[in-house]
């Protein structure tokens, strides 16, 4: 069976970034931010411009993609995308708003800058 994609972007660095519809029904049961209107938007925007990139605290071929959002009550919101290596392509495992980052100081910065 071919993949169809939700998203097919290539991501800050020219590496095309996939995000199937079949990952995409999987994952929004339990994360609503996956049924909000816009969030393809939000998630490819993420990938192409991401404020910064750290390596995934417990998959080695994985990056947590942020995206800086906006600030409420002096608590950053971020758009957070999980992305898989997989050698010829990235694959988005999931994505979700966050305020806070798990990452930071568990694990390294492999781009950008996390200055909160």
């Amino acid at each position: 069976m071919k993949e169809t994609y939700c998203l097919d972007v290539k991501d800050y660095s020219g590496r095309r970034t996939v995000f199937t519809h079949q990952q995409l029904e999987l994952k929004a049961p339990n994360r609503p931010e996956l049924r909000e209107d816009g969030i393809l938007e939000r998630i490819r925007e993420t990938i192409e411009n991401p404020t910064f990139i750290y390596l995934d605290l417990e998959h080695s071929d994985r990056f947590a993609y942020y995206r800086r959002e906006y600030k409420i009550n002096s608590r950053i919101k971020y758009m957070k995308v999980i992305l898989q290596d997989r050698k010829l392509d990235l694959f988005v495992i999931t994505a979700y708003r966050p305020d806070y980052v798990k990452e930071r100081d568990k694990t390294n910065l492999v781009y950008g800058e996390d200055n909160e």
